[in-house]
């Protein structure tokens, strides 16, 4: 998705990739104040990451990057007038969680939703599982400040699972989140400073433009109907407005004798063409997943395989050495028979000879 003010000449384009390729982004939406959405197919086990490419006319820019309404990272500018005119991009693979006391960072993976054991109100927080936000505040004349309004990582626990889910307005409900493991912990000089700099406030009187994206699995969004591609600037205009090629898409124009018009039919051929890419990518990524299940299951079958041989191989040590053990005792016990009918035998002949001597 890309957003463009002409008048600051700021420009933002953010796009998503799931175990690095890119995902399509669907139905759009994008309004003049910079809040901009679209679906992405994601399926269960896919590490994802998030791109930012700016080119911002400011002094000072932040980007803050959140995944199911938790704040998870963050960049902040060195912008200053000599070079204005860098576009940076940023790009957000791992996310900040806590444990027990600490903060770790990790990659960020996604996982089926727990079975709910309870809704909770609609104005629950929860509300937001399902999405990957980006939010870009730049500096004001007047130098004002906002803050997120979003949970931060201290409060939520590392195993926090989504028990119970709030009911969603989108017509998609979601049936994934993100979760986080194997990270590793943050040093003790940083994790002071990334707790405040998660808290503090942000530049602008609110954020001057909003990307959200709302992962779903690809057969849901196929179900609702969501599956035409579109792509292009989707900034200052109002949320539905179309640009002339999508308008033209959206209702084609019939010629005189009732056939497609050329640039209609080319459009359509266009759309079909966009679809179909679409749905490789999706095969691709379900391929993907596919190998990567099956290289997890033969790793494990030869691990166990492993460790069974390396067991039947101690129980064959412990086997011989339980034989050698049980030959030794029976030769001991054979010795100290021996010996004691020798010593049975010797007192027989003594009291033999004293008989006689009798």
């Amino acid at each position: 998705m890309r957003f463009s003010d002409s008048i600051a000449k700021c420009h933002a384009t953010v796009k998503i990739t799931a175990d690095e390729n890119d995902c399509p982004q669907y139905k759009i939406t994008g309004d003049e104040h910079g809040n901009m959405q679209c679906y992405i197919p994601l399926l269960p086990e896919q590490t994802i990451t998030a791109e930012v490419q700016l080119d911002m006319v400011s002094e000072h820019f932040e980007v803050d990057f959140f995944v199911d309404g938790v704040i998870r990272n963050f960049w902040q500018s060195t912008r200053n007038s000599v070079n204005k005119h860098r576009a940076p991009i940023v790009a957000f693979s791992q996310g900040i969680y806590k444990d027990t006391r600490s903060l770790y960072r990790s990659s960020m993976t996604t996982a089926a939703i727990p079975p709910p054991k309870q809704l909770l109100t609609s104005g629950s927080q929860r509300t937001n599982v399902g999405s990957i936000d980006i939010m870009i505040s730049k500096q004001d004349p007047e130098r004002t400040q906002h803050y997120h309004g979003c949970m931060i990582p201290d409060e939520v626990p590392k195993d926090w699972n989504i028990q119970a889910l709030a009911p969603s307005s989108e017509p998609v409900e979601p049936t994934l989140q993100m979760i986080f493991k194997d990270g590793t912990r943050m040093q003790e000089a940083d994790r002071g400073g990334t707790r405040l700099r998660l808290k503090r406030t942000r530049n602008g009187e609110a954020p001057w433009c909003t990307f959200k994206f709302l992962y779903r699995e690809p057969a849901q969004l196929r179900a609702e109907g969501i599956g035409s591609m579109i792509r292009g600037d989707c900034g200052a205009r109002p949320i539905g407005s179309l640009t002339d090629a999508s308008r033209k898409r959206a209702a084609p124009i019939d010629g005189d004798d009732g056939s497609l018009s050329p640039s209609t039919d080319l459009e359509a051929s266009q759309n079909h063409l966009q679809d179909l890419r679409s749905e490789i990518l999706e095969l691709k990524m379900e391929a993907e997943r596919a190998k990567r299940l099956r290289l997890e299951k033969e790793k494990k079958t030869d691990d166990l395989a492993r460790q069974t041989q390396q067991q039947w191989a101690e129980l064959e040590l412990t086997k011989k050495e339980l034989i050698r053990q049980l030959a030794d005792e029976k030769a001991k016990a054979a010795a100290q028979e021996a010996e004691q009918q020798n010593l049975r035998q010797g007192y027989a002949n003594a009291v033999r000879a004293r008989e006689l001597n009798e």
